[in-house]
């Protein structure tokens, strides 16, 4: 806004304000907008490139909220505040901890292992939010669905962080039925 302002006293011809005053106008508005630009541009090319991830951890996390509520109200243990604290508390933490992880991914950020380690960030903040939703899905199902060996391979990608293990577990699995 102030970036037009300062255009249009640039170039307003009405009044009698001096061309040194009209540039003054122009250069304080760019030293102080110019950073503000920058880092919006910055922000709108890496949600265009992250669209998809984002549009994922968006359905993920309201239908880990969706089915936490219901598991909740099922087990007549739901309570509001304490709901909207640790959903708003999940989404901090999923925000904190993706761009932390992210952060150590710029050194590799155009190498083969930079874009298999940002696809692991994105795939371990995604299994957060969507292995608690299937957890109390399974719980409600009484265990019926997911099948069984899904929560143990997700158990077990919890307690080891190998992802490795848990893909072949689950390719093992499917293979078999």
């Amino acid at each position: 806004m102030f970036f037009f302002v300062s255009l249009i006293l640039l170039f307003y011809s009405g009044e009698k304000i001096a061309l040194r005053d009209r540039l003054y106008y122009l250069v304080i508005t760019l030293v102080h907008s110019t950073p503000l630009v920058f880092v919006g541009s910055y922000f709108s090319a890496w949600l265009q490139l992250h669209e998809p991830f984002l549009l994922g951890i968006g359905v993920a996390l309201f239908l880990n909220m969706a089915v936490g509520a219901l598991y909740h109200l099922h087990q007549h243990s739901f309570n509001l505040w304490q709901f909207l604290y640790k959903n708003a508390k999940m989404m901090a933490v999923i925000s904190v901890v993706y761009i932390l992880l992210a952060l150590l991914n710029v050194p590799l950020a155009k190498t083969a292992s930079g874009e298999l380690f940002e696809s692991t960030i994105e795939l371990m903040t995604l299994l957060y939010p969507v292995s608690k939703a299937i957890k109390h899905i399974f719980i409600l199902t009484h265990g019926k669905y997911p099948p069984q060996w899904i929560i143990k391979a997700l158990y077990n990608y919890e307690k080891e962080g190998k992802l490795k293990e848990f893909f072949n577990m689950n390719n093992e699995k499917m293979k078999s039925e």
